[in-house]
């Protein structure tokens, strides 16, 4: 089942900064993570939005669920989670502020993200 990210970055004076930081995610995503595009993010200076396709080897919800928020912390916290029982899926929404955690010093550059 594929888990969709939309990283939206900031601080990043061009593409190949954008480039780096994707690469740094993937990393800590591990394999199974594609690079889907690069886009610049006109609604903030020096931002681009990265997009990625994880694969996780479940369609068990509660096992995906688990999985999603393992990966997740990987990146940065706290996570907004919200669950569709009808459906059983996850939405998870990141937003950075003064106290939230980065794993990463490359991950300071993560403004908002979002998994589905």
């Amino acid at each position: 089942m594929p888990l969709l990210f939309t990283i939206i970055t900031q601080d990043q004076p061009n593409i190949e900064a954008a480039e780096t930081l994707a690469s740094d995610i993937m990393e800590s995503l591990g394999s199974d993570t594609a690079l889907q595009k690069i886009e610049p993010y006109h609604k903030f200076p020096d931002s681009y939005a990265i997009h990625l396709e994880k694969i996780v080897p479940t369609e068990d919800p509660t096992v995906l669920i688990h999985l999603t928020l393992a990966l997740a912390d990987t990146l940065v916290s706290p996570w907004l989670v919200h669950y569709d029982s009808d459906s059983k899926k996850i939405d998870l929404i990141y937003n950075n502020a003064e106290y939230t955690q980065k794993r990463k010093p490359a991950f300071h550059a993560i403004r908002w993200a979002e998994i589905i």
